[in-house]
């Protein structure tokens, strides 16, 4: 710290009286270590609250997100499928399983002499 008096016989502007990293008043404390901890306790839990209102944002654009797509989804059903669109694919998908359980009960002869005289018909052509 520089003297009380400069070199001019004047008291020194309040700036100059303080160095780098000192206090500006000699009975100036220091922070303590309770005052340091306090500060960044207040800091993470600003951090913590700043976060929070973030990932509520992404929840909402993320519901926003699936409800748009699945808006689009079922007006793409509608176009492709007609009015009852959801009806027609558990309709398809009965057929399917019903086709399915037909064939298992074939025997695997007829299933292969079938496939063998396509085949055939096919390699004619």
């Amino acid at each position: 710290m520089q003297s009380s008096i400069n070199r001019h016989g004047l008291p020194p502007d309040p700036d100059e009286l303080i160095a780098e990293g000192e206090p500006p008043f000699a009975d100036a404390a220091e922070r303590t270590a309770r005052e340091k901890a306090d500060e960044s306790l207040n800091a993470l839990q600003h951090e913590v609250r700043l976060l929070n209102a973030r990932i509520g944002v992404l929840r909402e654009d993320a519901e926003a997100a699936l409800k748009a797509k699945a808006t689009s989804v079922d007006a793409s059903a509608h176009v492709q499928l007609g009015d009852y669109p959801w009806l027609k694919l558990a309709a398809a998908i009965g057929a399917t399983f019903i086709a399915a359980r037909l064939v298992r009960r074939l025997p695997l002869g007829v299933l292969l002499a079938g496939f063998a005289g396509h085949i055939h018909e096919v390699r004619r052509q």
